[in-house]
């Protein structure tokens, strides 16, 4: 692939607005929720079929909210079961501390599910076709080149795409990257794991129903319910121990045998993963841009791996299209990794030190983390663990006040996104003129909502006149309405 400053093609037609480069999680979530708001988009992908087997195994609040955005979230969420917390366990397995999460957040979502990704995948692809991106399967990206109008994207079938913006969904490996020529930086932590899933039999009992950290130095391992009939178990791998022979049946038979009886289950899946803590320094080149793996990587001992790149789909798909269709200036999308990459660094640091944690191996060091644990007070009923997802920064698209993801409350039974659509929001107990200029620019580019009558959304404003919500429903920031269209007209350029 190349990406020089190429003069334009001699046929300078667009095929589409946006060409999405990988149909993951990540780039069906982009290629939706571009199609959603008009967009014309081209997902390609060198596969032909869906990966049939688990990779990501949990999903949190967030990404059922933009799901909900797609219109899948509660075909999904009937698939899942609730993940209600996380015990860390000591080699016996007694329990050094226990963390429980509530069933519902803030966001009107079950706070953390575990899914069967397959199953999550198809509904997720079904749902970004029904709403009209065009998706091309079996088709490699050969050259990918960009000029001052667009770019063209030769194809390994022998066709040639010619878009605005192209974004490479692409995963770890990604070849877009490669475009845009970006160094990866690395956090330091790297450790091998085995992952394990299981199909269980019928009949097959006595299996956690939460999920576990166990901390045994002499093999640390997670142990991960999934909806029935599925299991997972993460082993890691110990030093000198190769890939090839913990993978071996009689292997994998021995790391199962202190949790489930021989022959109550069929391994559907293992696989020996090498996890990283990784950021790529440049997210963005003029047209070509990068998001979910391609852009960082994230261990998976807090399974943000999958959400951080829903969370970048959503924060980039309303600012392509506020660019391609409503003549917003192109730095709007600059904003992009400046909101995300900080975002994704911290968790990022928060699962390489759980990571840590949980990977110790020297019996010494594993005698005091144990210690540590029983001797911090226990979390009272109803407390919640520390979330690891940071509120955004302030920048030109988060003000002062801003930044933190919204609540969604109910209106008149209906859910508050699904109230606005997928615009802005304005939420303000300041008496406002509907045939003001501020109430004619909100309603132009999103919903106006009047929480004198709709005291559901009095928490929202945070003892401030009103509340200003983006599309990605992070709060773009809270005064006084004026102050607030100020900030959202100069952001838009409109």
């Amino acid at each position: 692939m190349s990406t020089p400053d190429d003069p334009p093609p001699d046929d300078p037609a667009l095929d589409a607005d946006v060409m999405v480069v990988g149909f993951g999680p990540t780039g069906a979530t982009l290629a939706g929720l571009l199609a959603r708001r008009g967009l014309r988009v081209v997902v390609v992908d060198r596969d032909t079929e869906l990966f049939p087997l688990p990779r990501a195994a949990q999903c949190d609040h967030e990404v059922l909210r933009i799901l909900q955005e797609l219109g899948c979230a509660d075909e999904v969420v009937a698939a899942t079961v609730l993940n209600d917390g996380l015990d860390f366990v000591a080699a016996d397995r007694s329990v050094l501390q226990s963390f429980t999460v509530p069933a519902l957040a803030r966001t009107g979502w079950p706070t953390s599910v575990f899914f069967h990704q397959p199953s999550f995948e198809t509904v997720l692809r079904r749902t970004v076709a029904d709403l009209g991106a065009e998706v091309r399967l079996g088709v490699g990206v050969g050259d990918l080149r960009q000029d001052a109008q667009g770019v063209t994207a030769e194809l390994a079938d022998g066709t040639r795409l010619r878009t605005r913006y192209a974004v490479g969904c692409d995963g770890a490996r990604s070849a877009t990257r490669k475009v845009i020529g970006t160094d990866l930086r690395d956090t330091g932590f790297e450790e091998s794991w085995l992952v394990v899933d299981l199909f269980l039999h019928e009949g097959a009992t006595g299996l956690p129903t939460r999920c576990l950290q166990v901390c045994d130095p002499a093999r640390p391992h997670t142990v991960v319910p999934m909806p029935a009939p599925r299991f997972r178990f993460e082993f890691m791998l110990l030093p000198g121990e190769s890939a090839e022979a913990i993978s071996a049946p009689a292997s994998i038979s021995e790391l199962l045998a202190s949790w489930l009886p021989a022959g109550t289950a069929d391994v559907e899946r293992s696989a020996v993963y090498t996890f990283h803590g990784l950021v790529a320094s440049t997210w963005r080149d003029r047209r070509v841009l990068l998001a979910g793996d391609a852009a960082h990587q994230t261990p998976p001992f807090l399974g943000q791996g999958m959400c951080a790149g829903m969370r970048d789909a959503a924060n980039l798909a309303w600012k392509l299209a506020a660019v391609v269709a409503d003549g917003a200036p192109d730095e709007l999308l600059d904003t992009y990794q400046a909101e995300r990459e900080p975002h994704a660094q911290v968790v990022i640091d928060v699962a390489v030190d759980f990571g840590r944690l949980i990977c110790t191996t020297d019996p010494v060091a594993a005698a005091e983390r144990d210690a540590a644990f029983r001797a911090a007070p226990a979390p009272r009923p109803g407390d919640e663990p520390p979330s690891p997802i940071p509120p955004l920064g302030p920048g030109p698209g988060v003000g002062p006040l801003g930044g933190d993801l919204s609540a969604q409350p109910h209106l008149a039974g209906e859910r508050l996104d699904d109230v606005v659509g997928c615009g802005f929001a304005l939420c303000t107990e300041e008496p406002l003129d509907l045939d003001s200029s501020e109430a004619t620019w909100w309603q132009a580019h999103g919903a106006v909502l009047d929480a004198r009558t709709h005291p559901e959304l009095v928490p929202l404003l945070a003892g401030r006149p009103a509340c200003a919500i983006r599309p990605d429903r992070y709060v773009l920031d809270r005064g006084p309405v004026a102050d607030l269209t100020e900030r959202a007209r100069a952001l838009l350029g409109s």
